[in-house]
């Protein structure tokens, strides 16, 4: 995750909505997430997303979802993703969240609202495990997620690499019911 701030205002005191992603937005998530790879500290990954990469994903059917900030005029300005954890039978309750954000938008409150609307999605549809993983000295996400009821589960050592160095990774986790209906999901 790229940058977090814990504001009380809602989204549109804020000068912004968060909404479900569509194909149009695919062009805006891949130039956000791709900054990301350029800046390095929040990504793994060294290559950069295409749109027509980012429609495959954004068109992904729920459980999975996409959310954006939109700031209407001023376009997306951050976007947020819980994507399947594993594709075995056995993980299907149990997803892997990202939140990434334009630079010119930390300090609005934009993560946190796409955090809390995410989870939300995902309580809808009967998810009950939220992972996330993160470079265990990207201390500013470790706080979000905290603040936001994640607990940590581990450490990951030297699992990465990021610009030649090995790096740690930590593993988060969050239930969000204690306990899980398997008809909210088809097997």
């Amino acid at each position: 995750m790229s940058a977090t701030d814990n504001r009380s205002e809602s989204p549109e005191e804020a000068g912004f909505t968060v909404r479900p992603a569509s194909q149009p937005d695919a062009r805006t998530i891949a130039r956000i997430y791709n900054h990301h790879v350029d800046i390095g500290g929040a990504t793994f990954d060294n290559v950069h997303w295409s749109e027509a990469h980012v429609r495959t994903f954004v068109s992904a059917a729920a459980p999975e979802f996409w959310l954006v900030a939109d700031a209407g005029a001023g376009g997306i300005i951050g976007w947020a993703s819980a994507r399947w954890y594993s594709l075995r039978h056995g993980y299907r309750f149990t997803l892997e969240t990202a939140i990434y954000l334009d630079p010119t938008s930390m300090g609005r409150g934009v993560a946190d609202s796409l955090q809390r609307q995410l989870e939300q999605q995902c309580r809808e549809h009967g998810i009950h495990h939220l992972v996330a993983k993160i470079t265990a000295d990207n201390r500013r996400s470790l706080a979000f997620h905290d603040r936001h009821g994640y607990e940590l589960v581990g450490i990951q050592k030297e699992v990465g690499q990021m610009e030649g160095e090995w790096k740690d990774v930590a593993i988060l986790q969050k239930l969000l019911q204690r306990r899980c209906s398997t008809s909210a999901l088809s097997s």
